[in-house]
């Protein structure tokens, strides 16, 4: 296969996206959960309530880019951070990681400038989601550090270009 047929065949993302793009919220979830985990189903209460780019293949692509790398930052955050954001450790790492994973997701939005531009957005698909651990107020922080982690990261990533 020459180097410019690689550009013509769609990636992951880009099954999801179109699913994601013409389907109800519910269904998006299922279908973008198949390559984000349980996240998925955040992700697509999100992708029903607002549609746009949270409906479409940039969302899915956004979760591509979520790596090993990413996960053991986001661990090790909490590891060194969780008695300082909650009294009681009642939440493991793996309860919050989707909080931390929906924001750094979240950053690869362009309509959104801001942490604080969103959060009202993933709170109500975290709230009407089954599949989301805890309550938004004891996860949102975690968010937080994703959207600014996800954002850094990909700023840094334009630059270098």
């Amino acid at each position: 296969m020459r180097e410019d047929d690689t550009k013509d065949t769609p990636s992951v993302a880009d099954h999801v996206g179109q699913a994601a793009g013409g389907i109800t919220g519910a269904v998006a979830g299922a279908a973008i959960g198949v390559t984000a985990g349980p996240l998925g189903v955040v992700l697509g209460g999100i992708a029903g309530a607002i549609g746009g780019w949270w409906s479409g293949r940039a969302i899915a692509e956004a979760a591509e880019d979520l790596t090993d790398a990413e996960d053991a930052y986001y661990r090790a955050d909490f590891e060194r951070g969780a008695d300082r954001r909650t009294s009681d450790r009642r939440s493991a790492y793996e309860d919050v990681r989707q909080a931390y994973y929906l924001g750094d997701i979240a950053a690869a939005n362009p309509g959104y400038a801001s942490f604080a531009d969103v959060e009202r957005d993933l709170e109500r698909g975290w709230r009407s989601s089954d599949a989301a651990h805890g309550e938004w107020q004891a996860v949102r922080g975690y968010a937080s550090i994703g959207f600014d982690r996800g954002r850094d990261r990909r700023r840094n990533r334009r630059a270098a270009r």
